[in-house]
């Protein structure tokens, strides 16, 4: 897909997304599965049953959470209530998906070998799905912002409508990504490489034009983060899981 293609898909989200916010809703499950999209260039956002009012309390009374781990913000994970915010990092997630063309599930589905639960990873150490870190660009610099631990410090759905309306236009930045596009490529070999230690790494091979069961998009109940589930998990993990976010 071109970049100009993958800009305005992402800028068709982006502008549905505006429209639920600007009518005080927030969708809490916004993911790839729940995207329609028409052509290469068209997209809607559907299935909102999970959306709520913004007036309402967003606090789940229970004892966690159903949706798709991947597109699940921490703060949400760490029993802090659904905002607007938290659309955007699922958002975020979505652009790593259309950015290297696989599912996130997908990785997730194989980290899930070596480190459990994964939800303490994504709270405590900031796991996020992985990207070339010496490769930067204004679109890993933007993704990456929606990905923010700290809701407050995402950009709102106005200001990513915003840019990608301005970067569908702008030949300056159609060539950075371009390039970049090109560069990943090389490096990848149509492979993404993931290094658990010094000893392990897992390899996705990239293909164009896979059929990926619907199942990936299925919810699933994950409890809220504790402290003792912290405890556990870095008493089992400690040595595998510094060696993962080293590199």
């Amino acid at each position: 897909m071109k970049w100009e293609d993958k800009l305005t898909l992402l800028h068709c989200i982006a502008s549905d997304l505006q429209a639920i916010h600007s009518q005080n809703y927030i969708h809490r499950d916004l993911h790839s599965g729940n995207i329609l999209q028409d052509t290469l260039q068209s997209a809607n956002i559907a299935d909102l049953g999970l959306s709520v009012t913004t007036s309402k309390s967003l606090r789940i009374e229970s004892k966690g959470v159903y949706g798709i781990l991947p597109y699940i913000p921490p703060e949400v994970l760490n029993n802090q209530p659904y905002t607007t915010a938290s659309d955007i990092y699922s958002f975020g997630i979505i652009m790593w998906e259309i950015l290297f063309g696989i599912p996130i599930t997908a990785i997730y589905a194989l980290l899930h070998k070596y480190f459990e639960p994964l939800e303490v990873l994504i709270v405590l150490n900031e796991l996020r799905p992985p990207i070339f870190e010496n490769l930067e660009s204004c679109y890993i610099h933007f993704m990456k912002r929606c990905w923010e631990n700290d809701p407050e410090k995402r950009p709102s759905a106005v200001e990513i409508c915003g840019t990608f309306a301005e970067w569908q236009n702008n030949k300056k930045i159609l060539f950075e990504l371009n390039e970049y596009d090109k560069t990943m490529r090389q490096l990848m070999k149509g492979k993404l490489i993931i290094v658990i230690n010094d000893n392990s790494k897992l390899s996705i091979e990239i293909k164009d034009n896979v059929n990926y069961s619907k199942e990936i998009y299925t919810d699933q109940f994950f409890n809220f983060i504790t402290s003792q589930s912290i405890i556990n998990h870095l008493e089992s993990n400690e040595d595998s899981l510094n060696s993962f976010l080293r590199n």
